[in-house]
């Protein structure tokens, strides 16, 4: 009997494969951001407890470090640099402690994503086309991941490769052992064996503070992108609806019953956006006020002076926080134009020979979409391109007021 070789089966795209990248790199940090099923091992809550303890204790070393700066007006670039570390923990602890904190509604979220999602019917795999958005997603995730990262080996790197240069190749004999992020510590470290420590200590709160940006963001853009999507299959129904009442006897109980589903599926989508702005509010308006002090203080760093070893590090930071506030402004206008869409979708329809009821839930989907759909820094800010303009304006403004404390 001849051997028949299986054709492996299709592998369909899942919720899962959309939050993978965001996932693992809570792992790395010890975090669980929503309830998997799969129980934690002990190892795994105590290495996220150290690390917690870790970035906690490099904070109010910072600010000891700060408030030191500031005593020396001498040292007030210094002080800026550290500022601006100091900043960045604290964008990162912010969306640590806020996943924590929201993991119930992490969970509900994700739970509500897979009731939405498409299933493996050829018809459904038509309609929502996820391989594309998972394509589109990993294109962004994957970019803002190794971005960060970059930034993070420059910034842990680049003071051992100076050191090195200086006392291997041109033998300084006064080559300084410096820390990636800050210099003052409790306990001597230069040389001395507890620079390894110190230096690692520092490093791994580095680590930290970048994951747990870097986390809460891809979570960020992979949940927007299925909302997107569920949108854009939303208007695509609805401009591809065939109504049925004036060719079938029975038509137009078919059209409502189709049409009220839709309405449903409306109602789910606009849910999932609700619970993401509750879970990522609060880090969402951190970030954006932190982040416009830290342009501020990293555009004065290389506007008052030039050091080779700290240009490239600010450029790298100025450029990855800069691109983190265009994307999640940017994914918030799709967020919008895909919201709106929908409205648009129920006018462009051939709705002209339907019942009356049927025109009436058509008008309600209207109305539902007047009222775009987008990303939420609490209330107090709407995320859009036009918030890109006015986190610059404020950036601006900070410098300006840095600018003349300085002179």
């Amino acid at each position: 009997m001849d051997n028949v070789a299986e054709v492996p089966e299709e592998k369909y795209v899942e919720v899962d494969d959309f939050l993978k990248l965001a996932v693992k790199f809570y792992y790395t940090l010890g975090i669980d951001p929503y309830e998997t099923g799969q129980k934690q091992t002990i190892w795994f809550q105590i290495y996220f407890v150290l690390n917690v303890i870790n970035m906690v204790y490099t904070f109010f070393a910072e600010v000891a470090t700060v408030i030191t700066l500031l005593r020396d007006d001498e040292n007030f670039l210094e002080c800026c640099i550290v500022l601006s570390y100091l900043s960045f923990v604290v964008i990162g602890l912010s969306k640590i402690f806020a996943v924590m904190k929201q993991k119930p509604k992490m969970t509900a979220l994700v739970s509500q994503l897979k009731t939405c999602f498409p299933s493996p019917s050829a018809k459904d795999q038509e309609e929502y086309a996820p391989k594309s958005w998972l394509k589109r997603c990993h294109m962004y995730t994957k970019g803002f991941g190794v971005l960060y990262m970059i930034l993070y080996f420059a910034h842990a790197l680049i003071p051992l490769f100076v050191y090195f240069v200086q006392r291997a190749l041109l033998q300084y004999p006064d080559a300084e052992q410096i820390m990636p992020f800050y210099q003052l510590e409790p306990w001597e470290f230069r040389k001395s064996w507890l620079l390894y420590p110190t230096y690692f200590h520092q490093s791994l709160a580095g680590y930290t503070a970048t994951c747990g940006s870097i986390a809460g963001d891809l979570m960020i853009f992979a949940v927007v992108l299925q909302v997107i999507m569920h949108y854009e299959r939303l208007a695509k129904v609805l401009r591809e609806f065939k109504i049925q009442a004036l060719n079938e006897p029975n038509g137009l109980n078919e059209d409502l019953k189709k049409l009220q589903s839709l309405v449903a599926n409306h109602i789910d989508i606009l849910r999932l956006t609700d619970v993401m702005n509750e879970v990522f509010g609060i880090p969402l308006l951190l970030n954006f006020i932190v982040s416009a002090l830290l342009v501020c203080l990293v555009g004065f760093q290389l506007t008052v002076d030039f050091n080779p070893e700290y240009f490239c590090k600010q450029v790298l930071l100025l450029t990855s926080v800069l691109f983190e506030v265009y994307l999640l402004c940017s994914f918030s206008q799709m967020l919008i134009d895909a919201s709106e869409n929908v409205g648009h979708a129920a006018y462009d329809m051939d709705w002209l020979g339907s019942d009356k009821r049927f025109k009436k839930i058509l008008i309600y989907i209207s109305m539902r979409a007047q009222k775009p759909v987008c990303l939420k820094a609490t209330i107090f800010l709407d995320l859009s391109l036009s918030t890109m303009s006015i986190f610059l304006g404020m950036t601006y403004k900070f410098f300006g007021a840095l600018r003349t404390m300085y002179q």
